[in-house]
């Protein structure tokens, strides 16, 4: 599927972009989840017990010093999108908490189960503790879908609010393209088509058996950027698809990551303004 915005991709400039920049024209980037490594290192922090390791890039440390007690309240609201019925291949892509009871991922991962969903053949889940190691349950079911977006890879779900709720991730609607960046998300296994000895390397510890991927933190730069598209160039593989695109220094969410442009061989991810701004349609009209 592709997007119905009209884009165009740009070297950003060194400045805050804010929610009025005017819409681009022309090429639109590819829709569907087709994410791809794009660099090796710094390899996908994996994330244990809520928290992290830094990185051997020494580069990166004072920027992960700074941002690590947003960063760790962060993943807390990050979970791994499933399908349970579909057994070994229940990972759909990730979503993250908006509201304590609204998550938010991408429209690609819900369309093709909708319809199973609403026979009652077909659920969907979050996993908030889809983490190395974990033995936590924190399942929560998706109730109903809330939103599709007719001209984004965006979507709101509604779910069960948890006893202990956890933060929602504050959106931002400017951008700032000098700020380093991170994805958070499920990146599953594909070994298959990344065999190399530095893809071995960097995702060692990172799937279960079935090859679902747990939570990790992708570091990168934002590399271009339209009113409708964000695009980085952070590592992701399949099941990144509905990853929070973060902005380091300021410990926000700017964008939800979608797939890949298949131009510019970039990931691309919907800016945050517009996040917040279907999120408030919702909130208003229901």
């Amino acid at each position: 599927m592709t997007s119905q915005d009209s884009m165009e991709s740009h070297e950003v400039e060194a400045e805050t972009v804010p929610v009025t920049s005017p819409p681009g024209q022309g090429r639109a980037p590819a829709m569907g989840g087709l994410e791809a490594i794009h660099r090796m290192f710094p390899c996908p922090l994996v994330v244990r017990g809520g928290t992290f390791e830094l990185p051997p890039e020494t580069e990166w440390h004072a920027v992960l010093t700074a941002a690590r007690p947003r960063l760790e309240a962060m993943v807390g609201a990050v979970g791994r999108l499933e399908c349970p019925e579909l057994g070994p291949a229940m990972q759909l892509g990730t979503a993250w908490l908006v509201r304590d009871d609204v998550a938010v991922t991408n429209r690609h991962a819900l369309l093709p189960f909708l319809d199973d969903m609403e026979r009652g053949t077909r659920s969907f889940r979050i996993d908030l503790c889809a983490e190395v190691g974990s033995e936590a349950d924190l399942r929560c079911p998706v109730l109903r879908v809330l939103y599709l977006a007719p001209d984004l890879d965006l979507a709101f779900v509604q779910v069960a609010q948890l006893r202990s709720p956890r933060p929602a991730i504050p959106i931002v609607d400017t951008i700032v393209p000098e700020h380093p960046v991170a994805v958070i998300g499920f990146p599953h296994d594909e070994a298959a088509e990344y065999g190399s000895e530095a893809y071995q390397q960097c995702f060692k510890d990172g799937f279960d058996r079935e090859g679902r991927g747990f939570k990790r933190i992708s570091l990168g730069h934002l590399t271009g950027m339209t009113h409708a598209v964000v695009e980085h160039d952070c590592t992701t593989l399949g099941g990144s698809s509905g990853s929070v695109i973060v902005d380091l220094v300021r410990g926000a969410a700017i964008g939800l990551n979608f797939g890949q442009s298949f131009e510019t061989m970039l990931n691309s991810g919907v800016p945050g303004w517009l996040v917040r701004e279907r999120l408030a349609r919702l909130e208003r009209f229901g």
